[in-house]
């Protein structure tokens, strides 16, 4: 016991001693010579001012549809009208997208809705049609996602086709659906998509040139589609990639396929290639040009 004690005594001394004498202590800094840890199996956080976020709730189409009976008389050639989107007229961000349009000139009016919120499902389309003050459904379909619609007339035939619009991923992408309409059975058809946001049309050609320029580890390509039969039907494609995306070898590939027919809507491999030497590059660089 008495050496328990001398040891307590000992390790007072040593923390007294420890401790500076005649220190200037600067008033304008917080000084503490002693540090208290305590150990805790739980925390409780003081709970601050809770903001509230604004939920967008979802609007009522019917209404919307109903409101627009009237949109004839401000659709007055082949043009579009977002009225509810992102980008509409009415801004809206919950997923529900709403447009007008006709898709030639004089030409019956059609309503393309993007009816539920935004979720990890696939977004669905219908498709309307006025008739009589009154919004004829026709049918559904589907797509990844949906910002906004455009028009566009994709083979030079006075009829536009519906272009749906994706949201942008980090590298500038989105989903490109196009819908053709078919008079003879008064039906939307879903011709297909690509993904990418650098594209140009060539309607006397019904043709579309489509780059895609993603993360430095995905494949570079370039795609010739042909609009055909209310399908996007690809034609040719060249792949660029590395071989191994390890950000260590730097060796690349190049891959060339083909649908010359235009019979089908898939592409058959031709060749794959080591990607080096003046006659690929050019073979890539002016691949539009040369096809």
């Amino acid at each position: 016991m008495e050496n328990f004690i001398a040891i307590i005594a000992s390790v007072l001394f040593v923390i007294v001693s420890c401790k500076p004498k005649n220190q200037y202590i600067d008033s304008s800094i917080d000084v503490v010579d002693t540090v208290t840890v305590s150990f805790v199996d739980s925390v409780t956080v003081e709970k601050g001012e809770i903001v509230e976020e604004t939920e967008e709730k979802p609007i009522n189409i019917d209404s919307v549809l109903q409101a627009n009976i009237d949109i004839d008389k401000e659709l007055t050639s082949d043009s579009i009208y977002n009225a509810i989107s992102p980008v509409g007229e009415y801004e809206l961000y919950n997923g529900q997208v709403v447009a007008f349009t006709r898709l030639e000139k004089e030409g019956d009016i059609y309503a393309i809705v993007c009816p539920n919120v935004y979720s990890e499902e696939q977004a669905k389309i219908d498709f309307y049609m006025l008739q009589n003050k009154k919004w004829k459904y026709l049918h559904s379909s589907e797509v990844d996602n949906v910002v906004y619609f455009q028009s566009v007339d994709l083979n030079n035939d006075g009829i536009s086709e519906i272009q749906s619009i994706g949201h942008f991923n980090m590298n500038g992408n989105c989903y490109n659906y196009f819908f053709g309409f078919s008079k003879a059975e008064n039906k939307f058809y879903n011709g297909g998509y690509f993904f990418s946001s650098i594209y140009e049309f060539k309607p006397k050609e019904s043709r579309i040139e489509v780059v895609y320029e993603g993360s430095w580890y995905m494949p570079f390509s370039q795609t010739i589609y042909y609009w055909k039969n209310h399908k996007l039907i690809p034609y040719k494609e060249v792949e660029v990639s590395l071989k191994i995306a390890d950000m260590k070898h730097h060796a690349q590939y190049i891959k060339y396929s083909e649908n010359l027919n235009l019979d089908k809507d898939s592409l058959e491999l031709k060749f794959k290639k080591n990607y080096r030497g003046k006659k690929l590059n050019e073979f890539y660089d002016k691949f539009f040009e040369n096809n």
